[in-house]
């Protein structure tokens, strides 16, 4: 085989190789390591919801311009769950859509999965319906919210791993965070929360 024909045959299995496994993301205690490659990586928020689709391009690419290794976003269960289990993923709510333009414009993705996210959002995020179910107790080691959070973190991580989107996949997500501020509110709840905290974790 010509030298040429063996130099692309190899670019193209070093590429399909990496298609087909991703990216390894680990931590060494000292830095995140991309591919065993300790990095430092700027990160900047864009929240999908307070935009429109048709904005989010423009938005990624400006970012990356400006000097953005990775984009991050909160995930907004109220916006998602505004009804109990009748689920909105459309417009300005496409988390796939936004997180496939993110990896379009070759950038890295950082999912903040909540479910309580600040971010001067309503309720942090977390949908009414929740505060009005009987003998909820919010952010704590409550079988009643535990139930609900479950069900809505589990949706959005098997959405996100059916579309192939964590690194590990190919797709851009190098990091998920489960829970959000919590160190003020942990010991507020002392034990409940340590116990909360540790199931999210899980």
């Amino acid at each position: 085989m010509a030298p040429l024909k063996v130099f692309v045959f190899t670019c193209f299995l070093s590429l399909l190789f990496y298609i087909i496994n991703g990216v390894e993301v680990s931590h060494d205690g000292r830095a995140i390591k991309i591919d065993g490659k300790r990095r430092v990586l700027i990160s900047g928020s864009i929240h999908y919801p307070r935009s429109t689709p048709g904005m989010w391009p423009d938005l990624i690419k400006k970012a990356k311009e400006g000097g953005l290794d990775a984009i991050e976003t909160y995930v907004f269960w109220n916006a998602h769950e505004a009804v109990r289990r009748e689920y909105d993923f459309n417009g300005r709510n496409d988390l796939i859509r936004f997180l496939k333009t993110i990896h379009d414009e070759g950038l890295y993705a950082v999912l903040r999965i909540g479910p309580y996210v600040c971010a001067e959002w309503d309720y942090g995020g977390i949908p009414v319906w929740v505060y009005n179910l009987p003998g909820v107790e919010i952010r704590t080691s409550n079988q009643v919210y535990m139930n609900e959070m479950k069900n809505f973190t589990i949706l959005i991580v098997d959405m996100v791993r059916k579309e192939k989107l964590f690194a590990s996949q190919g797709g851009p997500i190098i990091i998920s965070q489960i829970e959000n501020e919590y160190g003020n509110v942990m010991s507020s709840y002392g034990d409940a929360g340590k116990a909360y905290i540790d199931w999210c974790a899980n």
